[in-house]
């Protein structure tokens, strides 16, 4: 059976953990389904936006404690770890816009596959924490590198040391999310703004990509990716149907190219 189900809907592919008995605790079953579903979406030119999920109102308690206690019985495994993280980062590296729709236990390993999705979306039943301290580990998917850069240094260090619960209202007041999902079917909502992004033009899918990267340029080789991303746009079909949309009085049409 299934543990990470894989739906695509007005080109949205939704990536939901369904394990809701564990708390979509991700074991390395889950770990590989989801690295086999990037690896889908980044083939697949007619997604245009991901929705990451789990079932049953919770997003992800983290990792499986049983699997927490394989991967440490015979000590740490360096390769294991980068494997995992590697599952995580192919999601930040997709082409197209990627939205964590949180609800619930978002903890451990669910925050930090949370942080590496371009947005997060929470509702009001989200409740977040950087859990690894309590265990007497250090965040080792990422969190440590994409936590600062959502929520500050200082933030970011607070959290990962306390492990302390933080709730959707934090969350959205720091910048860890960035968008905010009703209680009546949140994700029915975190659908709507993904398919909007997914109508959009080419422009929508290389934008996560330039910001992310032009933040570790120096200014100049900055500027010069910008310059390169719109030559890229401009040669696409999309630029030319949104001034002919505008000036015949009706909806775009875009390719997303």
């Amino acid at each position: 059976m299934s543990e990470v189900r894989y739906e695509v809907t007005d080109r949205v592919a939704h990536v939901t953990i369904d394990r809701p008995d564990k708390r979509n605790a991700m074991d390395l079953e889950v770990f590989a389904q989801l690295a086999e579903q990037a690896a889908r979406i980044q083939s697949d030119t007619q997604v245009g936006a991901v929705v990451v999920a789990g079932e049953g109102g919770t997003f992800s308690a983290g990792l499986d404690l049983a699997t927490l206690g394989g991967l440490l019985g015979e000590g740490l495994d360096p390769t294991m770890i980068a494997r995992l993280q590697a599952t995580f980062t192919a999601y930040e590296e997709l082409d197209v816009p990627v939205l964590a729709a949180i609800e619930g236990h978002c903890l451990g390993g669910g925050i930090q596959l949370a942080a590496a999705c371009h947005l997060r979306a929470v509702a009001p039943s989200a409740s977040m924490a950087v859990l690894e301290a309590r265990w007497g580990l250090v965040p080792d998917l990422g969190g440590t590198y994409r936590l600062p850069r959502l929520v500050g240094m200082g933030r970011a260090t607070e959290l990962a040391m306390t492990a302390r619960r933080f709730d959707a209202e934090e969350a959205l007041a720091t910048g860890f999310a960035e968008l905010a999902l009703p209680a009546e079917d949140p994700q029915a909502a975190a659908h709507e703004h993904a398919a909007r992004w997914a109508a959009g033009p080419g422009s929508v899918r290389r934008i996560p990509r330039l910001v992310r990267e032009n933040l570790l340029r120096e200014r100049t080789e900055a500027l010069a990716a910008e310059i390169a991303a719109q030559e890229a746009a401009v040669a696409g079909p999309d630029v030319r149907e949104a001034v002919t949309a505008h000036l015949e009085g009706r909806e775009p049409r875009f390719e997303g190219r």
